[in-house]
């Protein structure tokens, strides 16, 4: 049995590791260029429309200085990003905000549930919900990060136009951390942690670590009540397209 876990677990993380490799993938919807970069386990996103730049997550602090040199990379300035947009305070988001408003004034947006979190650059409670998130939850609750106060919080839902110059909006939807944004333009969703994409497919799955995950699938069934969204932007892996999230997520 224990050979046979050990077998499991080392075929886990041979996968995760084989997906997190860093990368740079870009979607176009309509106005809109999606620069996903891929820095370990997570995913940044920079939003392009016209000369607005948005930066939606900025991965783990250790990687910060790689994000930008990545942004660079792909032909854009990080000093003429109008904001970070953080889904949520966990380290492997909100990590890397810090770098960005300290080197360039770029002005960091959170959710205000998580600004404690963000104050104390700690973890809060993690609950896994499968076997790598079981082998990974010391490291990854023991994640830290400079204490980070945003220039914005968010608690209502709110124009990305006002944030960043971007057609689409800001929505408070709690469950994964108590701050948890998603951000909607007109066909896309950026949802942080609300799901993940597949190691090994185009599949929507139940992210790493949640505590409530009854209710985590009704917050995911109201957004797909929400606009016209095709495809999902998630924190980690992806992207999924609608008809996979309604496939695993959208019946009761």
């Amino acid at each position: 049995m224990l050979r046979f876990l050990s077998q499991t677990a080392l075929l886990a993380f041979s996968l995760l590791g084989l997906a997190c490799a860093n990368k740079h993938e870009v979607v176009v919807m309509d106005a809109l260029s999606i620069h996903t970069f891929r820095l370990d386990h997570a995913n940044a996103h920079l939003l392009v429309q016209g000369n607005a730049f948005v930066l939606v997550d900025a991965g783990l602090e250790k990687n910060a200085e790689a994000l930008e040199a990545d942004i660079r990379d792909a032909g854009f300035d990080p000093g003429r990003i109008r904001a970070v947009v953080l889904t949520h305070g966990h380290a492997d988001h909100a990590g890397g905000a810090r770098h960005f408003k300290d080197k360039f004034g770029v002005p960091i947006v959170a959710g205000a549930g998580d600004q404690a979190m963000l104050a104390s650059g700690k973890m809060d409670r993690l609950c896994p919900t499968d076997t790598i998130a079981k082998l990974r939850l010391e490291e990854d609750q023991n994640t830290t990060y400079q204490p980070t106060i945003a220039d914005i919080w968010i608690d209502a839902e709110k124009p990305l136009s006002e944030i960043g110059g971007i057609d689409g909006r800001v929505i408070p939807i709690s469950g994964h951390t108590k701050g948890s944004l998603v951000v909607l333009t007109p066909k896309a969703a950026f949802v942080g942690d609300l799901f993940r994409g597949s190691i090994v497919d185009y599949s929507a799955e139940r992210h790493f670590y949640m505590c409530d995950e009854a209710d985590n699938d009704r917050d995911i069934r109201g957004l797909l009540g929400m606009g016209t969204i095709k495809t999902f932007f998630p924190g980690h892996f992806g992207p999924v397209d609608r008809l996979a999230v309604e496939t695993r997520f959208g019946a009761e």
